[in-house]
């Protein structure tokens, strides 16, 4: 009986292109790795140190532990953007852009015509994508 095999011509052909998505694989993974080391700059991290809701705001104190300042970008309550106006970070609608220093905490206000008892998701987003989620009971 007489055994045929993989031609030699095919089996380079197929080593070829694992060596090649292998090289691929590792690209990707070194890329995500030091990616950042190319002066892109660090993330902010963004933490809650206490949230409240009542039926006609949500207010949450959010502290910057990042080593960089970051600036909100976005509001989400329960998935739904929240309109800039609606929104104040120490006073100053999120309109106007107010930077979150490295170690400052501020004053984040949500207009808010929650019912009370009900739990809202709440998720802040910040112009280099830094984001905090927290959930709150409307009182």
């Amino acid at each position: 009986m007489e055994r045929k095999g993989v031609s030699t011509y095919i089996s380079v052909l197929l080593l070829i292109v694992v060596v090649i998505a292998g090289g691929i694989l590792i690209y990707g993974y070194t890329m995500g790795w030091f990616g950042r080391l190319g002066g892109e700059g660090d993330l902010g991290i963004l933490s809650i140190d206490e949230s409240s809701a009542n039926t006609t705001y949500i207010k949450a104190y959010i502290r910057n532990v990042g080593s960089t300042s970051v600036t909100l970008d976005a509001v989400y309550v329960e998935g739904n953007a929240v309109a800039d106006a609606s929104v104040f970070v120490e006073g100053v609608d999120l309109a106007t852009p107010t930077s979150i220093a490295q170690g400052e905490v501020v004053i984040v206000e949500i207009a808010n015509t929650g019912v009370s008892g009900t739990t809202y998701e709440v998720k802040l987003v910040a112009s280099d994508n830094t984001q905090v989620v927290f959930s709150v009971k409307v009182s």
